[in-house]
């Protein structure tokens, strides 16, 4: 670097070495200021530099002054006799620019506060005071080798509590900024700054190494009982540390995995490794000091946690639970005092991960309605070799509190769990540590390989059920599950008949019990089973499969057991794909306006109806709503308006959980932004108000339909006998419109009941008015004692002084204590007496108390609301149902879909499955290809004599539209039995319970499966599962190996699936396939026309083939597979050498066909003499 480098260097605040500056390296310690006062004006001095350039432009005077070199850098910290700490000084060379402040420097500080969020290097400065915040050096590590010295210059005295540090006020305003710069910042120096990487304090920590780290019972990683949620850290090294990071690294030990959100005043801090990431992920920049350190304020939490999360992090949320006034009475209770006991107690009230994100004050709802499930897992061996397993699955929605429990056995696919993991998509899996290598690795290593896991070890993290139910009847419902008491329905099926004290699980439902003890302990750890729990809303779940027939009523839960559903497969899903997002058939019909519409019309499609009577109704709905047009846009207008009312529901539900507030961290959380808090609060309740209040109007606006389902989806039973909208739903949400001014609660953040809502609060108010008549009494008597008009002068604790004329103050005799007087024309004397004391007193009292009241009154208007959370959830579930119809209208009416599908009922269970569909179009085609694409219709099974064939063997050249009519098929049938209409013709069909498919080709590498084996196990599967009204589409089976080999086995499939009478497309190119089934009664022949131009040409590459899309009776004789070649740009050198071994191998194999029928025919005796001549030449 040349000697003029230092003048190229650019004065703007923007440079590189501005920016390095602010992450200083581990070989040049960071100097601290030497005063308070140096300390806040070098801060201030940096923060407006890194603002920009100043708004003030008046010239300011400086003045420089050499410091002189400090014989001992370091300096000891002093405590005084309340244990307060000094700040650690260590100081170099430097020159002191003193720059006197600019009227408008003002402003500029005020911008400050404002980017707070997004420049960190501004953080040690107050939100409200813009004084310096000396906290932060109480997170610094002291010095082992502190010496005293004389000459050491000491800095202001702080307490030990970060807290009460920053919110001190200043008592004189800063008359100097007082900016400290190194003498020496010369090239060489420059380019150490930059060449030189940062290493902090907690990467040179031994523990942390990678050789070194443990658990915090010592495990280290790879034993089988490490748990890597946990540190070790020597309490050795805890022992040296200030109290504040002692706190910080007693929650890191416990809380390992976790970014930790350490509340520090106004703001969370991160420290350490924490504050990497904050920086690499969040965007921070890093806090002058040794170690790691940045941080935001109160107010952006949901903005980085919700960041933070996203990108697949833990964060633990620790906040402040003491003032510093708490935190001192605490310890003068105690007998024997440490300097750890002297900060304010911090908790961690919320650990927030995906899979447990609970919405309250400080995390919006957000705008992504799909669930995110937390799953658990349990696996247990097969009684039997080859049978599969047998599992027990607990899975949460924790953002509306719904569980689901279940058991079942498997098949060795594990086709049930697979299924499981498709409808319900997890993001966070709970397991068994050390699960071995059986089939749920297969499943972490293929399907959830990109989803987060975490082991759990047996009996301490995973209950068993019996602990479970243990833990559930102590901390929640209370007695024995038997009773009829707080337990959950679906929970006393779970459990033992024969156990008196209703704690003991079914031998069937050990494995559900289990699970749930999981899910209950994992919640217990991120500190949410309080509030999720307390919902009580249970599910059992039953693999849409099993047989369970047809409950009789209207049980909520049986009918969740019910086979009622059409099971779709995780592979079905995939390969029509029905869901997923661009393409999918849930992306193309979803026309729902509500989130909780969106929810169900995703169960709606995944399991659709197989109950002849539910389809006919929804269809009769949407027939209705389409024919109706203005009553289908006014009710979208109405459902188009609500926010998501399911989980606003959990939420206040939350909100007036009295159990959490009394005995939960985040009830005894100070925040300082609680007046914003509680607006946001009482903003989500009263939206929750009015979206229930728009629905009032349902019953009038359908009050004309004649649909059956929408007249229980609008009407109460009081208009209607059939009627299921809750009908004093307009009762309650007129009490809560009385019970408080909303406008006023939305300006105040607090809730102020009107008279007669709440008696405690009354009685308050009674208290305070009848004091205040006292007070007026009072005060007459005391004007006419002086014989003029006397008033009450003050406010707060100063309030009710006596204000007297000074012309009269001279009748106040020694009961009247002077406070204050006030000259000039109109002078006045104000006294206190014993009776004003005692006023102010009771007033204080009373104000205390009123305050008490309406803290707790929010969270009990919220409560009572949830009192009738049946009633509002029901309504929601009525809602959602509407919602889904309308969106299935608005969809026929978009799309043009006119077909409403013809379900034929069977007169006995052994009668043929029919499917006959004319010119259906694929419903997933975008409007581009729309309008080119070729119609086509198909016939599977016969309604008459029962003769017509089940199984169509489908041929037809390469890329002529085999696969598309297959999967157009599949979810045309998909959406006839949900209850839309289709875009087709004509479409008449038999209810379909299953529909399996076996679609493309890929091996499996992460299972460690081929191709072929891919294959042969999807296929598998169908032959175990399918049943005569299943649904079968199976594409070119057996060419993942040899041609003799494949067709054996897709000849034998064919062959099975023929017997069985099951609808089936099997589409294939091999043609010897074709011959042997040409004349099956069980079998129709069909393929995709096409027309070919020079087809007995000798080039192939003169062969021009075009592809018709259209279905047509009959085999196709060729797959052109040459013309595909020439498609795909292959030389066409490579295709004639290839069409010339093609007619050689055809030759060849003709040969082989004739000599067969030859021989066929010939007596068996010239075959045999034929043999024998055939052995005695010599070749």
């Amino acid at each position: 670097m040349s000697k003029n480098s230092k003048d190229k260097i650019p004065n703007s605040p923007n440079t590189l070495l501005h920016y390095f500056a602010r992450s200083p390296a581990s070989a040049k310690k960071i100097t601290n200021p030497s005063t308070p006062t140096s300390a806040l004006a070098a801060t201030k001095a940096a923060s407006t530099v890194s603002t920009g350039t100043p708004k003030g432009k008046s010239a300011v005077k400086k003045e420089l002054e050499v410091v002189k070199e400090e014989k001992k850098p370091v300096v000891p910290t002093v405590k005084d006799d309340d244990d307060e700490e000094e700040e650690i000084v260590s100081r170099k060379k430097r020159r002191r620019v003193i720059v006197f402040d600019d009227p408008e420097d003002e402003d500029a500080s005020g911008e400050n506060e404002e980017n707070r969020q997004h420049n960190n290097n501004n953080n040690d400065h107050d939100a409200e005071t813009e004084t310096k915040r000396f906290e932060l050096s109480s997170f610094e590590r002291q010095d082992e080798t502190e010496e005293t010295s004389n000459n050491a210059k000491i800095t202001k005295k702080k307490s030990n509590d970060p807290e009460e540090c920053a919110e001190s006020q200043p008592e004189e305003p800063v008359q100097k900024k007082i900016k400290l710069e190194p003498e020496n910042n010369g090239p060489d120096e420059l380019k150490t700054t930059l060449d030189e990487p940062t290493v902090w304090a907690h990467q040179k920590l031994d523990f942390l190494k990678p050789n070194k780290i443990k658990d915090i019972h010592g495990h280290r990683p790879g034993h089988e009982k490490y748990d890597g949620r946990t540190l070790f850290v020597p309490e050795s090294f805890k022992t040296s540390l200030t109290p504040a990071m002692h706190q910080w690294w007693e929650l890191k030990s416990n809380n390992f995995d976790c970014v930790l959100f350490f509340k520090v005043g106004k703001f969370y801090e991160l420290y350490h490794m924490d504050a990497e990431v904050g920086v690499k992920e969040l965007g921070f920049s890093f806090m002058k000091g040794e170690f790691a350190h940045s941080g935001f304020p109160e107010q952006a939490y949901d903005r980085m946690s919700t960041t933070l999360v996203e990108k697949g992090y833990k964060v633990a949320r620790v906040e402040q639970t003491e003032t510093p006034e708490m935190m001192q009475d605490r310890c003068k209770s105690m007998r024997s005092v440490t300097k750890f006991d002297r900060v304010v107690r911090r908790e961690i009230c919320q650990v927030t991960l995906k899979g447990t994100e609970v919405f309250g004050q400080q995390v919006r709802i957000t705008a992504n309605h799909q669930p995110r499930y937390m799953m658990a897992i349990v696996e247990s061996a097969a009684r039997q070799a080859l049978s599969g397993a047998r599992y027990g699955v607990c899975f949460i929605d924790t953002s509306i509190g719904q569980f689901h429990v279940g058991e079942f056995e498997d098949d060795n696919q594990q086709s049930r769990l697979l299924t499981l993991l498709s409808h319900y998509p997890p993001v966070l899996i709970l397991h068994e540590r050390n699960i071995g290598i059986g089939g749920m690795q297969r499943i972490f290593k293929t399907l959830l390989a990109n989803v987060k896991r975490e082991a759990l070890t047996n009996e301490s993290q995973f209950w068993s059920g019996e602990k479970t139910l243990k833990y559930l009847a102590e901390n929640f419902y209370g007695g024995s599950a038997n009773e009829s008491s707080k337990w959950p329905k679906v929970l006393r099926t779970l459990v033992d008949d024969t156990d008196s004290l209703g704690l003991t699980p079914k031998e069937s439902h050990q494995l559900a019990l289990k699970a749930l003890g999981g899910c209950v302990w994992y919640l217990q750890r991120c500190l949410l089973d309080q509030q999720v729990l307390s919902l009580a809303t249970f599910e059992e779940y039953v693999p849409l499969d099993e047989q369970t027939g047809i409950p009789s009523g209207n049980d909520r839960i049986a009918d969740a057991n019910a086979n009622r559903f059409m099971v779709l497969d995780s592979i079905t899903l995939n390969n029509l794909k029905v869901v997923g997002m661009e393409g999918s058939l849930i992306e193309r019909m979803d026309h729902c306006c509500t989130k909780f519409g969106k929810r169900l019309f995703h169960h709606w499609v995944c399991a659709p109806s197989c109950e002849r009577m539910v389809i006919l109704e929804r269809q009769e709905a949407v027939s209705e709503l389409i024919e109706n047009v203005n009553l289908l846009q006014d009710v979208r207008q109405v459902l188009g308006q609500l926010p998501d009312l399911e989980r606003l529901l959990a939420q206040i539900h939350g909100f007036g959980n009295a159990k959490c507030s009394r005995n939960h961290p985040a009830g005894r959380a100070i925040l300082y932004e609680e007046h914003s808090y509680g607006k946001k609060k009482i903003g989500d309740f009263i939206s929750t108000l009015n979206g229930f209040r728009s629905l009032l109007a349902l019953p009038e606006l359908f009050s004309g339909v004649n649909a059956k389902l929408l007249v229980r989806l609008t009407q109460t039973s009081s208009t209607n006998a059939d009627g299921c909208f809750p009908k004093h739903m307009e009762t309650q949400i007129k009490f809560f419109d009385n019970a408080f001014d909303h406008e006023k609660a939305m300006q105040g953040g607090v809730i102020a009941p009107e008279k007669g809502v709440d008696e405690e609060y009354d009685a308050v108010e009674q208290d305070i008015e009848s004091l205040k008549r006292e007070l007026e009494e009072y005060r007459q008597e005391q004007s006419k004692y002086f014989g003029c008009n006397v008033v009450y002068f003050g406010n707060d604790k100063k309030r009710f002084q006596l204000e007297v004329p000074e012309s009269r103050a001279k009748k106040a005799t020694s009961e009247y204590t002077l406070e204050g007087t006030k000259k000039g024309k109109n002078a006045v004397k104000r006294f206190h007496t014993e009776e004003t004391r005692q006023f102010l007193r009771q007033m204080m009292q009373l104000e205390d108390r009123r305050k008490a009241v309406l803290k707790d009154l929010a969270r009990r208007i919220f409560e009572k609301f949830s009192l009738e959370y049946d009633m509002w959830k029901g309504c929601v579930d009525l809602v959602a149902t509407l919602d889904v119809l309308t969106s299935l209208a608005e969809y026929a009416r978009s799309e043009g879909a006119a077909c409403v599908p013809e379900l034929v009922e069977k007169e006995h269970v052994d009668q043929r499955a029919l499917i006959e569909l004319e010119e259906g179009i694929h419903p997933c085609i975008g409007a581009d290809t729309a309008e080119n694409y070729i119609p086509n219709g198909i016939t599977m099974g016969a309604a008459e004599n029962d003769k017509g064939a089940s199984l169509v063997l489908l041929t037809g050249p390469n890329m002529g539209g085999k696969s598309t009519l297959m999967r157009q098929v599949g979810l045309l049938a998909i959406m006839a039995q949900i209850g839309s209409r289709i875009p087709a013709q004509s479409c008449r069909m038999t209810l379909i319970d299953r529909i399996f498919t076996r679609l493309g080709a890929s091996d499996d590498i992460m299972a460690g499966h081929s191709t072929f084996l891919v294959e042969l196990n999807e296929t598998s599967a169908i032959l175990k599962h399918a049943t005569r009204d299943s649904l079968v589409l199976l594409d070119e089976l057996g060419r993942g190996t040899a041609t003799y080999d494949g067709t054996a086995v897709a000849g034998a499939v064919v062959h099975f699936l023929a017997d069985l009478k099951c609808r089936t497309i099997f589409s294939t190119h091999y043609h010897n396939l074709v011959d042997n089934f040409h004349e099956d009664p069980r079998i129709t022949l069909g393929h995709m026309a096409c027309m070919v131009e020079n087809e007995e040409s000798d080039d192939p590459t003169q062969e021009t083939v075009t592809f018709l899309y259209r279905y047509t009776d009959g085999a196709c004789p060729k797959s052109y597979g040459f013309n595909a070649a020439k498609l795909a740009g292959m030389p066409p050198a490579i295709i004639k050498r290839a069409y010339e071994l093609s007619k050689t191998v055809e030759a060849e194999a003709l040969k082989r066909k004739i000599l067969m029928k030859l021989l066929t025919n010939q007596p068996q005796a010239d075959i045999k003499d034929l043999v024998v001549k055939l052995k005695s030449c010599r070749f």
